[in-house]
């Protein structure tokens, strides 16, 4: 199962929001990065560019993450059926994961430097940690979705199992 065979059970609208919130997560970031270098070395950025940096990158990643969330389905279990996932789904999923602990330890660092740093930050870090988690979510989930029509498992992970019923004792 390729991203591009995920890509087309995608609805027109999902896909429109979620490339639309991640060239917004884009534009939010290159917008950001000048405001944010330059604010060290004078104690102040331009706010108008703060602002929209700040728009366009939470509201991009946010833009992604609940039609990611929305088409991935309830039945999403991301750990406990890790080896069943695609794998442009399992990078996607710990390269999001990895952007969070960068931005984290880019926080923690500037703030030593700059009290105010880490606030102007946050969301250049949170936009694309949002976008990759939603894009993410919706390649894990639309996969694991196949797989239950499909009936390779049930909705205990259980080959064989059917998804409506569960095992005695659960």
């Amino acid at each position: 199962m390729t991203l591009g065979s995920l890509w087309r059970l995608f609805a027109r609208e999902t896909k429109r929001w979620m490339v639309g919130g991640t060239v917004s997560v884009l534009v939010g970031v290159a917008v950001g990065l000048p405001a944010v270098t330059g604010f060290p070395a004078n104690g102040e950025s331009e706010l108008a560019l703060l602002l929209l940096s700040l728009a366009c990158s939470l509201g991009g990643g946010y833009a992604v993450l609940f039609p990611g969330i929305r088409v991935s389905g309830g039945d999403l279990l991301i750990y406990r059926d890790w080896k069943h996932h695609p794998l442009s789904g399992k990078v996607l999923w710990i390269l999001s994961h990895a952007v969070a602990v960068a931005g984290l330890v880019a926080c923690i660092r500037a703030g030593g430097g700059n009290p105010s740093l880490p606030g102007l930050l946050v969301w250049l870090f949170m936009g694309p940690y949002l976008a990759l988690t939603g894009w993410a979510t919706a390649v894990l989930g639309t996969a694991a979705n196949l797989r239950l029509a499909d009936g390779e498992h049930g909705r205990n992970g259980d080959a064989g199992q059917p998804a409506d019923t569960k095992a005695p004792g659960q």
